[in-house]
């Protein structure tokens, strides 16, 4: 047999790849990295610079009745409470406990130990067992302090728009039992008093029972002449009653957009907008009070024809995303001013210059980025370290072409599900890998990108959502689907019984001359080992793909437990394998490869790939 020679005397090459990170759909085939996919469908990274076939996903037997507008988590101690909204209802555990919802999309934050919940027709709370009504416990404000019987004190707390209730301190003077306060024509609600008497001991007094009332005069007449207080500047006594704020009190009912921040960044207050009768208006709770929102604690920033999409959150700070109707300045910085305990105030310190964000479903925060999707992208707010500046950037460069197709960005959703930013719109699924950033020299305004991934599932997704570890999905026909998480597994990949085709196609190979003939000799595959698995390996000759190699068992492995006769193996090495394969192509310009496993429950990992190869006279 002859010998063929090989080195820098036979003239022939190596083509290498070995470092795979993730999609490019970007760059013209023949400008891709060797390390990037023109077409990497349904494959993530296994470890930094290998991919492997994503897991498949299987559906609960249950499905939704109705259109499910949120998917909410409580949590509670090591107990995480899922809280669905379908239709009008709020489900838990299959069991409707809230039937007077909106049929539309809801949101929701947890505060403390309660979820608060925003559907644009009631403002609720859900505690781990009953939905209700934030005003059912609205903070009944204290108005007034330290006034003698006859008037005169300081104003303390604002008027609650939740409720009509307040209250106002006294100090008694031991003698009067008429007290006369700051409001006349009272509310028609009953007036109660409280008497702190020098034992310690509250004394609770109601209208008709130890006090009358003259509502027109704003006046409580005590029948027993509360005790003389210790100190001239404590109050001792306490009357709550009722007065018109002149607020609309469904203008909190009627948002749709919601986010915790506070001073320092400490997530104590609530921020609520997306009003559709006020569109730009903002309104925020008092801190560490939920159930709070004073009358002044409102801000419309920009116009009113700039609806607030969302908010997002880095440090100090509070980012008010508005739809792109100011000039390209589409994100306010709000931030704490301070003020006294009973009022602070967050006003516009900057505007960020970007796109506007198009999806109040694409908002994550991770890897100190605030992502966002827009119609140029996902773009991120950043930070400078050196300046403390705050500025946008685009972190989707290399799957935009793909992405920005999509006519429904509206409706896309996003999830931070372990290192990756997961984006879902219809049955396009695509995930940002945080763990790789890379930097691309040929994209203005950014200083990196993310590695990116494609997935493509046979269902319209309407919701995402992570559950006990794994990457969960609504879909528009109320099925819920959770992905595998056990890579180790082969039953693990499938889509609900089907076949799952993971591909990884080069971009165009043209050597370093691409005017000139190219002869490719053979080629090796590294894969990782499974109990099934294998690899097809096509390569595209003049805009025509052909199968030129296929192995199916060297990469298997034997295992007692998992027998399957029909791809059985004695090889009990787990080891990545090398396939190898001679081919013969001839006489070509450029030419491109695919690697592909479209086989029932098989893995498929990559790890490296090359061909030999010689260049020749000029192509005709």
């Amino acid at each position: 047999m002859k010998k063929e020679k090989f080195g820098n005397k036979a003239g022939k090459k190596l083509q290498l790849f070995s470092d795979f990170k993730g999609v490019d759909y970007a760059h013209a085939p023949s400008s891709v990295s060797q390390s990037r996919t023109v077409n990497g469908l349904n494959m993530v990274r296994s470890t930094v610079g290998k991919v492997q076939k994503r897991t498949g996903y299987e559906y609960d037997s249950h499905i939704w009745p109705d259109k499910v507008n949120g998917i909410h988590f409580l949590q509670l101690g090591e107990a995480r409470i899922c809280l669905v909204h379908c239709g009008t209802g709020f489900y838990v555990d299959g069991e409707c406990i809230y039937s007077q919802a909106a049929n539309s999309a809801s949101t929701a934050v947890q505060l403390k130990d309660r979820l608060y919940i925003l559907d644009g027709k009631k403002f609720v709370f859900f505690d781990g067992t009953t939905v209700r009504a934030v005003s059912s416990e609205a903070y009944v404000p204290t108005v007034w302090i330290n006034r003698t019987p006859g008037g005169g004190g300081k104003k303390y707390e604002q008027p609650n728009i939740l409720t009509d209730k307040c209250k106002e301190g006294f100090v008694a003077d031991g003698q009067t039992n008429m007290y006369i306060l700051s409001q006349a024509y009272l509310g028609a609600a009953a007036v109660s008093a409280t008497v702190h008497k020098d034992d310690g001991t509250v004394q609770t007094i109601t209208e008709g029972n130890g006090i009358s009332v003259d509502r027109v005069a704003g006046t409580v007449t005590f029948s027993s002449t509360p005790p003389l207080s210790k100190r001239t500047d404590t109050d001792n006594v306490y009357i709550t009653y009722s007065k018109a704020t002149g607020a609309d009190k469904t203008v909190i009912d009627k948002c749709t957009v919601i986010s915790v921040f506070g001073p320092g960044g400490r997530p104590d207050t609530l921020f609520l907008s997306g009003n559709p009768d006020h569109p730009g208006r903002e309104w925020f709770s008092q801190g560490d009070n939920p159930v709070f929102f004073g009358l002044q604690n409102t801000d419309l920033a920009g116009s009113d024809n700039s609806p607030v999409v969302g908010y997002s959150t880095l440090g100090d700070k509070l980012f008010v995303h508005r739809k792109d109707n100011e000039g390209g300045l589409n994100i306010l910085v709000r931030s704490c001013s301070g003020g006294d305990e009973n009022k602070q105030s967050y006003p516009v310190v900057n505007a960020l210059q970007g796109p506007s964000a198009v999806s109040a479903g694409s908002f994550v925060n991770m890897a100190n980025d605030a992502l966002f999707l827009t119609d140029r992208g996902v773009y991120a707010i950043t930070r400078n370290e050196a300046s403390g500046n705050h500025f946008t950037q685009l972190r989707s460069f290399f799957v935009n072409p793909h992405l920005l197709k999509n006519s429904k960005l509206n409706k896309a959703v996003a999830v931070s599900y372990n290192d990756f930013y997961v984006l879902a719109i219809g049955g396009d699924i695509y995930l940002l890998d945080t763990l790789q950033k890379s930097f691309v020299a040929d994209k203005e305004y950014s200083d990196w990108q993310y590695e990116c991934y494609h997935w493509h599932i046979d269902s319209d997704i309407h919701k995402l959502f992570c559950e006990n570890g794994r990457l969960c999905f609504v879909t528009s026909d109320g099925k819920t689907g959770r992905f595998y998480t056990d890579y180790s597994n082969p039953l693990c990949f499938n889509d609900d019984g089907k076949a799952i085709t993971a591909i990884w196609q080069t971009g165009d190979f043209t050597a370093d001359v691409f005017m000139n003939n190219k002869n490719i000799y053979r080629l090796w595959v590294v894969c990782d080992t499974a109990l099934r698995t294998g690899v097809n390996v096509k390569v595209q000759i003049k805009g025509v793909w052909k199968e030129i190699f296929s192995d199916m068992t060297s990469a298997r492995f034997f295992q007692w437990s998992a027998i399957q006769w029909s791809k059985f193996t004695w090889s009990t090495d787990k080891t990545p394998k090398l396939m190898k394969q001679q081919v013969r192509i001839r006489n070509v310009d450029k030419a491109a490869f695919r690697l592909e496993n479209a086989s029932l429950n098989e893995p498929f990992g990559l790890y490296e790939f090359g061909f030999e190869y010689t260049t020749g006279s000029y192509y005709r």
